[in-house]
């Protein structure tokens, strides 16, 4: 607590975001594209002054697993972030892209997309 003009008030730090990385492993990615992209979003969430918290990487034959992981962790925490290449990374999960887009926002996490980062 602070005393300010004579009163009591309570300081509250703001807290940091909960900042996850989203990337879709593609049929012909190489291991090396893959450590690029992931290393380029890094990149991305640094040049915006963002700390990576998490990153879920959905592999072809797992699909939807990482983003049912990433969900839950949203859900668990306010503030999130959620950095991705493209909209295309959210193709075959069921629902439109555009349709998730939308669902992020509406629930407060602030997408980023980076682009191409290959």
């Amino acid at each position: 607590m602070k005393l300010v003009h004579g009163e009591i008030m309570e300081i509250v730090e703001k807290k940091e975001p909960f900042v996850a990385v989203y990337i879709r492993e593609f049929p012909l990615m190489s291991a090396t594209e893959m450590r690029r992209a992931r290393d380029g979003l890094i990149s991305f969430a640094r040049s915006r002054g963002l700390v990576v918290n998490e990153i879920f990487e959905e592999k072809p034959e797992t699909v939807p697993n990482a983003f049912a992981a990433m969900n839950a962790k949203f859900q668990a925490s306010t503030g999130n972030v959620l950095i991705m290449p493209g909209v295309h990374h959210l193709a075959g999960l069921g629902d439109n892209p555009l349709d998730v887009l939308k669902a992020f926002h509406s629930y407060g996490v602030e997408v980023l997309i980076a682009g191409h980062v290959e």
